[in-house]
Protein backbone atom coordinates (compact mmCIF):
# COMPACT_ATOMS: atom_id res chain seq x y z
CA UNK A 1 0.00 0.00 0.00
CA UNK A 2 1.55 3.70 -1.00
CA UNK A 3 1.96 5.56 1.62
CA UNK A 4 -0.09 9.27 1.76
CA UNK A 5 3.16 10.70 0.97
CA UNK A 6 3.43 8.35 -2.22
CA UNK A 7 -0.22 8.77 -3.25
CA UNK A 8 -0.39 12.18 -2.87
CA UNK A 9 2.71 12.81 -5.17
CA UNK A 10 0.83 10.03 -7.45
CA UNK A 11 -2.18 12.58 -7.40
CA UNK A 12 -0.74 15.60 -7.99
CA UNK A 13 1.19 14.42 -10.92
CA UNK A 14 -2.33 12.51 -12.19
CA UNK A 15 -4.05 15.85 -11.82
CA UNK A 16 -1.46 18.11 -13.66
CA UNK A 17 -1.79 15.71 -16.36
CA UNK A 18 -5.86 16.12 -16.25
CA UNK A 19 -5.46 19.48 -15.86
CA UNK A 20 -7.52 19.55 -12.70
CA UNK A 21 -6.17 22.93 -10.40
CA UNK A 22 -3.07 21.28 -7.97
CA UNK A 23 -4.61 23.42 -5.09
CA UNK A 24 -7.54 21.17 -5.14
CA UNK A 25 -5.05 18.56 -3.55
CA UNK A 26 -4.05 20.71 -0.71
CA UNK A 27 -0.55 21.52 -2.47
CA UNK A 28 1.96 23.54 -0.45
CA UNK A 29 1.85 26.46 -2.87
CA UNK A 30 0.14 27.58 -6.16
CA UNK A 31 0.70 25.20 -8.67
CA UNK A 32 0.90 26.61 -12.60
CA UNK A 33 -2.01 29.39 -13.59
CA UNK A 34 -2.05 30.19 -10.27
CA UNK A 35 -0.65 33.35 -7.78
CA UNK A 36 2.50 31.23 -6.98
CA UNK A 37 6.23 32.25 -8.52
CA UNK A 38 6.67 32.87 -12.28
CA UNK A 39 9.54 30.47 -13.04
CA UNK A 40 12.82 31.23 -15.08
CA UNK A 41 12.18 30.90 -18.59
CA UNK A 42 14.95 28.77 -18.70
CA UNK A 43 13.27 26.42 -17.08
CA UNK A 44 10.69 25.76 -19.56
CA UNK A 45 11.91 25.22 -23.15
CA UNK A 46 8.36 24.25 -24.59
CA UNK A 47 5.68 26.71 -24.54
CA UNK A 48 2.96 26.17 -22.98
CA UNK A 49 1.36 25.85 -19.31
CA UNK A 50 1.37 22.18 -19.87
CA UNK A 51 5.19 21.93 -19.18
CA UNK A 52 5.49 24.73 -16.71
CA UNK A 53 3.98 22.77 -14.76
CA UNK A 54 6.66 20.32 -14.19
CA UNK A 55 8.76 23.18 -12.66
CA UNK A 56 5.75 23.38 -9.96
CA UNK A 57 5.91 19.80 -9.28
CA UNK A 58 9.79 19.85 -8.88
CA UNK A 59 9.48 23.10 -6.75
CA UNK A 60 6.20 21.45 -4.65
CA UNK A 61 8.32 18.44 -3.94
CA UNK A 62 11.87 20.43 -2.89
CA UNK A 63 9.70 22.75 -0.64
CA UNK A 64 8.53 19.50 1.65
CA UNK A 65 10.45 18.65 4.49
CA UNK A 66 11.81 15.56 3.55
CA UNK A 67 13.48 17.03 0.20
CA UNK A 68 14.59 19.86 1.73
CA UNK A 69 17.81 20.59 0.59
CA UNK A 70 17.99 18.39 -2.57
CA UNK A 71 19.29 19.50 -5.85
CA UNK A 72 17.51 18.25 -8.74
CA UNK A 73 18.60 17.83 -12.48
CA UNK A 74 16.28 17.47 -15.48
CA UNK A 75 16.01 17.21 -19.09
CA UNK A 76 13.25 16.05 -21.53
CA UNK A 77 13.95 15.67 -24.88
CA UNK A 78 11.73 14.17 -28.16
CA UNK A 79 12.83 11.21 -29.24
CA UNK A 80 12.39 12.05 -33.56
CA UNK A 81 13.02 15.40 -33.44
CA UNK A 82 15.30 15.66 -30.49
CA UNK A 83 13.38 19.15 -29.36
CA UNK A 84 14.10 19.93 -25.84
CA UNK A 85 10.88 19.91 -24.09
CA UNK A 86 11.94 20.83 -20.41
CA UNK A 87 15.28 21.27 -18.59
CA UNK A 88 16.16 22.28 -14.93
CA UNK A 89 20.34 22.19 -13.91
CA UNK A 90 20.59 19.80 -17.18
CA UNK A 91 24.58 21.19 -17.61
CA UNK A 92 24.91 20.73 -14.07
CA UNK A 93 27.41 17.91 -13.45
CA UNK A 94 25.75 15.62 -10.32
CA UNK A 95 26.56 12.23 -9.04
CA UNK A 96 24.86 9.97 -11.13
CA UNK A 97 25.02 6.71 -9.31
CA UNK A 98 24.48 3.68 -11.55
CA UNK A 99 23.13 5.87 -14.03
CA UNK A 100 26.93 5.43 -14.94
CA UNK A 101 25.92 2.12 -16.33
CA UNK A 102 24.02 4.10 -19.22
CA UNK A 103 27.14 5.21 -20.63
CA UNK A 104 29.39 1.96 -19.93
CA UNK A 105 26.42 -0.52 -21.65
CA UNK A 106 26.70 2.35 -25.02
CA UNK A 107 30.31 2.51 -25.42
CA UNK A 108 30.28 -0.99 -25.07
CA UNK A 109 28.00 -2.16 -27.63
CA UNK A 110 29.10 0.80 -29.57
CA UNK A 111 32.54 0.11 -29.60
CA UNK A 112 32.89 -3.97 -29.35
CA UNK A 113 29.57 -4.74 -31.17
CA UNK A 114 26.67 -6.45 -29.78
CA UNK A 115 27.55 -10.15 -31.32
CA UNK A 116 30.95 -9.73 -29.27
CA UNK A 117 31.84 -12.32 -27.51
CA UNK A 118 34.35 -13.21 -24.44
CA UNK A 119 36.86 -16.11 -25.71
CA UNK A 120 38.44 -18.44 -22.31
CA UNK A 121 40.82 -20.50 -24.19
CA UNK A 122 42.20 -23.69 -22.64
CA UNK A 123 45.68 -25.12 -23.98
CA UNK A 124 48.41 -27.46 -22.86
CA UNK A 125 52.05 -27.96 -23.56
CA UNK A 126 52.13 -31.37 -22.79
CA UNK A 127 50.57 -34.42 -24.68
CA UNK A 128 47.86 -37.10 -23.91
CA UNK A 129 48.91 -40.50 -23.45
CA UNK A 130 46.52 -43.42 -22.26
CA UNK A 131 44.25 -40.65 -21.00
CA UNK A 132 47.33 -38.77 -18.92
CA UNK A 133 48.18 -35.26 -20.22
CA UNK A 134 51.83 -35.04 -19.85
CA UNK A 135 51.97 -31.24 -19.01
CA UNK A 136 50.03 -28.55 -17.33
CA UNK A 137 46.60 -26.84 -18.42
CA UNK A 138 46.57 -23.48 -19.19
CA UNK A 139 43.22 -21.11 -18.92
CA UNK A 140 43.66 -17.96 -20.64
CA UNK A 141 41.12 -15.34 -19.80
CA UNK A 142 39.91 -12.07 -21.36
CA UNK A 143 37.83 -10.89 -18.56
CA UNK A 144 34.43 -12.70 -19.28
CA UNK A 145 31.82 -11.75 -16.60
CA UNK A 146 29.11 -14.65 -17.44
CA UNK A 147 30.94 -17.66 -16.10
CA UNK A 148 28.47 -19.36 -13.60
CA UNK A 149 29.17 -22.70 -12.13
CA UNK A 150 26.85 -24.47 -14.55
CA UNK A 151 29.37 -23.22 -17.22
CA UNK A 152 32.62 -24.29 -15.38
CA UNK A 153 30.69 -27.56 -15.08
CA UNK A 154 30.34 -28.06 -18.95
CA UNK A 155 33.80 -26.79 -19.06
CA UNK A 156 35.00 -29.47 -16.50
CA UNK A 157 33.21 -32.26 -19.11
CA UNK A 158 34.66 -31.00 -22.27
CA UNK A 159 38.03 -31.39 -20.58
CA UNK A 160 36.98 -34.95 -20.30
CA UNK A 161 35.65 -35.00 -23.56
CA UNK A 162 39.27 -34.65 -24.76
CA UNK A 163 40.16 -37.90 -23.47
CA UNK A 164 41.87 -36.63 -20.39
CA UNK A 165 41.45 -38.42 -17.22
CA UNK A 166 44.47 -37.07 -15.60
CA UNK A 167 46.56 -33.98 -15.71
CA UNK A 168 50.44 -34.70 -14.98
CA UNK A 169 51.25 -31.39 -14.44
CA UNK A 170 49.57 -27.84 -12.45
CA UNK A 171 46.50 -25.77 -13.60
CA UNK A 172 47.82 -22.55 -14.66
CA UNK A 173 46.05 -19.36 -15.00
CA UNK A 174 46.85 -16.58 -17.17
CA UNK A 175 45.13 -13.54 -16.24
CA UNK A 176 47.15 -11.45 -18.11
CA UNK A 177 44.86 -9.69 -20.09
CA UNK A 178 43.70 -7.29 -17.04
CA UNK A 179 46.36 -5.68 -14.62
CA UNK A 180 46.28 -6.89 -11.07
CA UNK A 181 44.23 -3.92 -9.71
CA UNK A 182 40.72 -5.90 -8.48
CA UNK A 183 39.35 -2.66 -7.59
CA UNK A 184 37.86 0.00 -9.63
CA UNK A 185 37.90 2.76 -6.88
CA UNK A 186 38.06 3.60 -3.29
CA UNK A 187 34.37 3.50 -2.23
CA UNK A 188 34.71 -0.79 -3.37
CA UNK A 189 37.99 -1.03 -1.10
CA UNK A 190 36.82 -2.42 1.71
CA UNK A 191 33.29 -3.78 0.72
CA UNK A 192 32.63 -7.42 1.17
CA UNK A 193 29.16 -7.39 -0.25
CA UNK A 194 28.30 -8.59 -4.18
CA UNK A 195 28.26 -5.15 -5.28
CA UNK A 196 31.59 -4.28 -4.04
CA UNK A 197 32.86 -7.58 -6.14
CA UNK A 198 36.09 -7.32 -7.21
CA UNK A 199 37.43 -7.68 -11.06
CA UNK A 200 39.53 -10.42 -12.75
CA UNK A 201 40.38 -11.78 -16.41
CA UNK A 202 39.53 -14.72 -15.03
CA UNK A 203 36.48 -15.00 -12.37
CA UNK A 204 33.33 -16.86 -11.36
CA UNK A 205 30.34 -16.35 -10.20
CA UNK A 206 30.35 -12.80 -10.55
CA UNK A 207 33.40 -13.22 -8.14
CA UNK A 208 31.08 -13.39 -4.99
CA UNK A 209 29.64 -16.71 -3.18
CA UNK A 210 26.18 -17.59 -2.10
CA UNK A 211 26.20 -18.65 1.86
CA UNK A 212 22.86 -20.31 3.20
CA UNK A 213 22.08 -20.56 6.74
CA UNK A 214 19.70 -23.11 7.87
CA UNK A 215 18.45 -23.49 11.47
CA UNK A 216 19.59 -26.59 13.21
CA UNK A 217 17.01 -29.35 14.15
CA UNK A 218 15.84 -27.74 18.12
CA UNK A 219 17.00 -24.91 19.81
CA UNK A 220 20.67 -25.06 21.12
CA UNK A 221 21.56 -27.17 17.77
CA UNK A 222 24.18 -25.53 15.43
CA UNK A 223 23.12 -23.62 12.52
CA UNK A 224 23.78 -24.83 9.51
CA UNK A 225 26.36 -23.37 6.91
CA UNK A 226 25.95 -24.27 3.23
CA UNK A 227 28.15 -22.24 0.49
CA UNK A 228 26.91 -22.71 -3.35
CA UNK A 229 29.41 -23.76 -5.12
CA UNK A 230 30.96 -26.07 -2.33
CA UNK A 231 34.57 -25.37 -2.38
CA UNK A 232 37.38 -25.77 -0.23
CA UNK A 233 38.48 -22.11 -1.30
CA UNK A 234 36.52 -20.49 1.49
CA UNK A 235 36.57 -21.54 5.03
CA UNK A 236 33.49 -21.11 7.29
CA UNK A 237 33.74 -20.07 10.62
CA UNK A 238 30.81 -21.15 11.99
CA UNK A 239 29.18 -19.73 15.33
CA UNK A 240 25.51 -19.38 14.73
CA UNK A 241 23.11 -21.48 17.28
CA UNK A 242 19.44 -22.43 16.49
CA UNK A 243 17.30 -20.50 19.12
CA UNK A 244 13.29 -20.94 19.83
CA UNK A 245 10.60 -20.45 16.90
CA UNK A 246 9.18 -17.54 18.57
CA UNK A 247 12.94 -15.78 18.83
CA UNK A 248 14.20 -13.15 16.00
CA UNK A 249 17.15 -13.53 13.59
CA UNK A 250 20.22 -12.10 14.91
CA UNK A 251 22.31 -13.71 11.92
CA UNK A 252 26.10 -11.98 11.13
CA UNK A 253 27.29 -13.09 7.83
CA UNK A 254 30.93 -11.54 7.05
CA UNK A 255 33.85 -12.54 4.92
CA UNK A 256 37.30 -11.36 5.88
CA UNK A 257 40.52 -12.10 4.47
CA UNK A 258 43.01 -13.81 6.44
CA UNK A 259 46.46 -15.61 6.11
CA UNK A 260 45.78 -15.59 2.00
CA UNK A 261 42.08 -17.40 2.39
CA UNK A 262 38.79 -16.14 2.36
CA UNK A 263 36.86 -16.67 5.65
CA UNK A 264 33.18 -16.91 6.06
CA UNK A 265 32.36 -16.14 9.69
CA UNK A 266 28.35 -16.63 10.40
CA UNK A 267 27.64 -15.57 13.84
CA UNK A 268 24.05 -14.68 15.76
CA UNK A 269 20.69 -16.56 16.17
CA UNK A 270 18.19 -18.25 13.77
CA UNK A 271 14.90 -19.15 15.03
CA UNK A 272 14.06 -22.99 15.02
CA UNK A 273 11.73 -23.86 12.00
CA UNK A 274 12.33 -20.89 10.26
CA UNK A 275 13.01 -20.05 6.68
CA UNK A 276 16.90 -20.41 5.11
CA UNK A 277 18.63 -17.24 5.19
CA UNK A 278 20.57 -16.72 1.63
CA UNK A 279 23.36 -13.59 1.54
CA UNK A 280 26.27 -12.95 -1.29
CA UNK A 281 29.75 -11.99 -0.17
CA UNK A 282 32.79 -11.54 -2.61
CA UNK A 283 35.82 -12.65 -2.99
CA UNK A 284 39.57 -11.98 -2.78
CA UNK A 285 41.84 -13.15 -5.35
CA UNK A 286 38.94 -14.14 -8.34
CA UNK A 287 41.75 -15.85 -9.99
CA UNK A 288 42.40 -18.69 -7.55
CA UNK A 289 38.82 -18.77 -6.16
CA UNK A 290 38.40 -19.74 -10.49
CA UNK A 291 41.27 -22.73 -10.63
CA UNK A 292 40.33 -24.11 -7.35
CA UNK A 293 36.88 -24.71 -8.20
CA UNK A 294 37.80 -25.63 -11.83
CA UNK A 295 39.97 -28.51 -10.28
CA UNK A 296 36.86 -29.72 -7.77
CA UNK A 297 35.00 -29.36 -11.40
CA UNK A 298 37.37 -31.61 -13.25
CA UNK A 299 37.54 -34.10 -10.23
CA UNK A 300 33.69 -34.67 -10.17
CA UNK A 301 34.26 -35.01 -13.44
CA UNK A 302 36.94 -38.49 -12.97
CA UNK A 303 39.84 -35.94 -13.79
CA UNK A 304 42.84 -36.11 -11.41
CA UNK A 305 45.35 -33.17 -11.37
CA UNK A 306 48.71 -34.53 -9.86
CA UNK A 307 50.08 -31.08 -9.20
CA UNK A 308 48.31 -27.62 -7.79
CA UNK A 309 46.72 -24.17 -8.95
CA UNK A 310 49.23 -21.38 -9.63
CA UNK A 311 49.35 -18.09 -12.12
CA UNK A 312 51.55 -17.60 -14.87
CA UNK A 313 51.48 -16.62 -18.58
CA UNK A 314 50.55 -19.37 -21.11
CA UNK A 315 53.49 -20.31 -23.78
CA UNK A 316 53.51 -18.84 -27.11
CA UNK A 317 53.81 -22.41 -28.45
CA UNK A 318 51.03 -24.30 -26.54
CA UNK A 319 48.29 -26.03 -28.15
CA UNK A 320 44.72 -25.17 -28.06
CA UNK A 321 42.48 -27.93 -27.18
CA UNK A 322 39.43 -25.64 -26.76
CA UNK A 323 37.41 -22.21 -26.92
CA UNK A 324 34.71 -21.78 -24.38
CA UNK A 325 33.11 -18.57 -25.53
CA UNK A 326 30.27 -16.40 -23.54
CA UNK A 327 27.20 -15.24 -24.02
CA UNK A 328 27.07 -12.57 -26.77
CA UNK A 329 27.39 -9.10 -25.35
CA UNK A 330 24.23 -7.62 -25.67
CA UNK A 331 23.13 -10.07 -23.35
CA UNK A 332 26.09 -8.92 -21.14
CA UNK A 333 24.67 -5.74 -21.52
CA UNK A 334 20.85 -6.87 -20.18
CA UNK A 335 22.52 -8.15 -17.26
CA UNK A 336 24.12 -4.80 -16.74
CA UNK A 337 21.52 -3.16 -16.96
CA UNK A 338 18.18 -4.94 -16.15
CA UNK A 339 19.78 -6.16 -12.67
CA UNK A 340 22.46 -2.69 -12.09
CA UNK A 341 25.55 -5.06 -11.80
CA UNK A 342 28.67 -3.48 -10.46
CA UNK A 343 30.86 -6.53 -11.27
CA UNK A 344 29.68 -6.68 -15.15
CA UNK A 345 30.75 -2.72 -15.52
CA UNK A 346 33.82 -2.88 -14.37
CA UNK A 347 34.39 -6.32 -16.45
CA UNK A 348 33.57 -4.11 -19.34
CA UNK A 349 35.35 -1.20 -18.63
CA UNK A 350 39.08 -3.00 -18.30
CA UNK A 351 37.53 -4.78 -21.46
CA UNK A 352 37.64 -1.88 -23.40
CA UNK A 353 40.48 -0.73 -22.09
CA UNK A 354 41.78 -3.78 -23.65
CA UNK A 355 40.38 -3.99 -26.69
CA UNK A 356 41.28 -0.24 -27.49
CA UNK A 357 44.72 0.17 -25.88
CA UNK A 358 45.92 -3.15 -25.86
CA UNK A 359 46.19 -5.56 -23.11
CA UNK A 360 46.37 -5.21 -19.92
CA UNK A 361 43.12 -3.64 -19.63
CA UNK A 362 43.21 -1.04 -16.62
CA UNK A 363 40.50 0.86 -15.11
CA UNK A 364 41.50 4.06 -15.72
CA UNK A 365 42.38 3.09 -19.65
CA UNK A 366 38.65 2.17 -19.85
CA UNK A 367 37.19 5.18 -18.13
CA UNK A 368 39.22 7.37 -20.89
CA UNK A 369 37.36 4.93 -23.71
CA UNK A 370 34.32 6.18 -22.07
CA UNK A 371 35.08 9.90 -21.96
CA UNK A 372 35.88 9.72 -25.39
CA UNK A 373 32.79 7.84 -26.20
CA UNK A 374 30.93 11.20 -24.53
CA UNK A 375 32.61 13.59 -26.11
CA UNK A 376 31.85 11.39 -29.65
CA UNK A 377 28.24 11.54 -28.83
CA UNK A 378 28.58 15.29 -28.47
CA UNK A 379 28.87 15.95 -24.72
CA UNK A 380 30.72 18.44 -23.36
CA UNK A 381 33.72 17.33 -21.79
CA UNK A 382 33.08 19.70 -18.87
CA UNK A 383 29.97 18.36 -18.12
CA UNK A 384 31.25 14.63 -16.92
CA UNK A 385 33.66 13.07 -14.53
CA UNK A 386 34.20 9.62 -15.38
CA UNK A 387 35.71 7.13 -12.47
CA UNK A 388 34.33 3.86 -12.36
CA UNK A 389 31.95 2.28 -14.70
CA UNK A 390 29.48 1.31 -12.17
CA UNK A 391 28.83 4.50 -10.66
CA UNK A 392 29.64 2.89 -6.83
CA UNK A 393 32.19 5.67 -7.08
CA UNK A 394 30.43 9.18 -5.52
CA UNK A 395 33.08 11.20 -7.17
CA UNK A 396 31.30 10.44 -10.89
CA UNK A 397 29.74 13.54 -12.35
CA UNK A 398 27.43 13.81 -15.41
CA UNK A 399 25.09 16.52 -16.17
CA UNK A 400 21.45 15.08 -17.41
CA UNK A 401 22.13 16.32 -21.03
CA UNK A 402 25.61 14.42 -20.97
CA UNK A 403 23.23 11.08 -19.94
CA UNK A 404 20.89 11.72 -22.89
CA UNK A 405 23.34 12.42 -25.01
CA UNK A 406 24.64 8.99 -24.83
CA UNK A 407 21.06 7.59 -25.13
CA UNK A 408 20.45 9.24 -28.00
CA UNK A 409 23.66 8.48 -30.14
CA UNK A 410 22.86 4.62 -28.80
CA UNK A 411 19.97 4.61 -29.96
CA UNK A 412 20.57 6.07 -33.50
CA UNK A 413 22.90 3.23 -33.56
CA UNK A 414 20.64 0.82 -36.16
CA UNK A 415 23.68 -1.58 -35.20
CA UNK A 416 23.17 -1.92 -31.59
CA UNK A 417 19.80 0.27 -30.32
CA UNK A 418 17.63 -2.69 -30.39
CA UNK A 419 19.39 -4.55 -28.61
CA UNK A 420 20.46 -1.33 -26.31
CA UNK A 421 16.58 -0.75 -25.43
CA UNK A 422 15.78 -4.43 -24.78
CA UNK A 423 18.47 -4.13 -21.90
CA UNK A 424 16.98 -1.38 -20.18
CA UNK A 425 14.39 -1.95 -17.02
CA UNK A 426 10.67 -2.04 -17.99
CA UNK A 427 8.07 0.10 -15.41
CA UNK A 428 6.27 -2.16 -13.41
CA UNK A 429 7.44 -5.47 -15.01
CA UNK A 430 11.10 -6.30 -14.89
CA UNK A 431 14.30 -5.43 -13.57
CA UNK A 432 14.89 -2.70 -10.80
CA UNK A 433 11.91 -1.00 -11.98
CA UNK A 434 9.71 -4.34 -11.38
CA UNK A 435 8.12 -2.66 -7.95
CA UNK A 436 8.02 0.80 -9.45
CA UNK A 437 5.34 2.78 -11.51
CA UNK A 438 3.11 -0.07 -11.59
CA UNK A 439 0.07 2.27 -12.16
CA UNK A 440 -2.46 3.03 -15.27
CA UNK A 441 -0.22 5.88 -17.65
CA UNK A 442 3.24 5.01 -17.46
CA UNK A 443 3.23 1.07 -16.57
CA UNK A 444 5.31 -0.82 -18.89
CA UNK A 445 5.32 2.97 -20.74
CA UNK A 446 9.01 3.28 -19.19
CA UNK A 447 12.23 2.14 -20.38
CA UNK A 448 15.04 3.12 -17.98
CA UNK A 449 17.83 2.58 -15.82
CA UNK A 450 17.86 3.68 -12.65
CA UNK A 451 20.87 4.60 -10.06
CA UNK A 452 20.74 4.73 -5.59
CA UNK A 453 23.43 5.55 -3.62
CA UNK A 454 22.78 7.19 0.33
CA UNK A 455 21.33 10.60 -0.70
CA UNK A 456 21.43 10.03 -4.54
CA UNK A 457 19.00 8.88 -7.14
CA UNK A 458 18.61 9.13 -10.81
CA UNK A 459 16.37 7.48 -13.27
CA UNK A 460 16.84 7.81 -17.36
CA UNK A 461 16.25 6.24 -20.66
CA UNK A 462 13.20 6.17 -22.86
CA UNK A 463 9.09 6.60 -22.35
CA UNK A 464 6.09 6.11 -24.67
CA UNK A 465 3.45 9.09 -23.58
CA UNK A 466 -0.20 8.99 -23.36
CA UNK A 467 -0.17 10.99 -26.87
CA UNK A 468 1.94 8.41 -28.14
CA UNK A 469 5.11 10.47 -28.24
CA UNK A 470 8.44 8.73 -27.44
CA UNK A 471 10.64 10.86 -24.93
CA UNK A 472 14.08 10.56 -23.65
CA UNK A 473 14.78 11.54 -20.18
CA UNK A 474 17.19 12.11 -17.61
CA UNK A 475 16.32 13.11 -13.91
CA UNK A 476 19.51 13.32 -11.20
CA UNK A 477 18.45 14.06 -7.53
CA UNK A 478 21.28 14.76 -5.15
CA UNK A 479 21.68 15.55 -1.68
CA UNK A 480 18.59 14.17 0.09
CA UNK A 481 18.44 12.75 3.73
CA UNK A 482 15.32 11.17 3.52
CA UNK A 483 14.06 7.65 2.74
CA UNK A 484 14.69 6.75 -0.93
CA UNK A 485 11.17 6.61 -2.08
CA UNK A 486 10.14 9.78 -1.07
CA UNK A 487 12.94 10.89 -3.56
CA UNK A 488 11.52 8.11 -5.98
CA UNK A 489 7.96 9.63 -5.60
CA UNK A 490 9.45 13.30 -7.46
CA UNK A 491 10.70 11.22 -10.02
CA UNK A 492 7.62 9.27 -10.76
CA UNK A 493 5.89 12.72 -10.82
CA UNK A 494 8.23 14.27 -12.99
CA UNK A 495 7.74 11.09 -15.99
CA UNK A 496 3.71 11.16 -14.85
CA UNK A 497 3.43 14.29 -15.58
CA UNK A 498 5.37 14.66 -18.89
CA UNK A 499 3.19 12.14 -20.39
CA UNK A 500 0.17 13.36 -19.90
CA UNK A 501 0.86 17.05 -20.51
CA UNK A 502 2.29 15.87 -24.37
CA UNK A 503 -1.00 14.13 -24.99
CA UNK A 504 -2.69 18.23 -23.69
CA UNK A 505 -0.05 19.93 -26.69
CA UNK A 506 -1.28 17.74 -29.44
Amino acid sequence: MKTPFALTALLVALALAAGVPAAAFGADSDGPGGDGPDYPESRIVQEGPELSGLAWVIDSFLAKRELAGSRVGVLVVLRDSGAMLFEENADVPMTPASNMKIVTGAAALSILGPDFRFETVFATDGATDGGVLEGNLYVVGSGDPSIVSEELWKIAEEVRLHGIEKIAGDVVLDTLYFDSLSVASHDAANGQRAYHARTGALSLNFNSIAVHVFPGARSGDPARVELAPATGYVKVRNEATTRGSRSGSTLSIKRSYENGRNVITVSGRIPAGGARKTVYRNLEDPAEHFGTVLVEFLAAAGIEVTGGVRTGAAPADTDVLFVHESKPLSLVVRDLNKFSNNFVAEQLVKTLSAEVHGPPGTTSGGVRVLGEFLVSAGADSGSSRVVDGSGLSRENRLSPRTIVRALETTLDDFGSSYEYVASLSVSGTDGTLEDRMGYAGVEGAVRAKTGLLDGVTAISGLMETLAGEEVLFSILVNGFDCEAWRAHDLEHAILTSISGATARMD
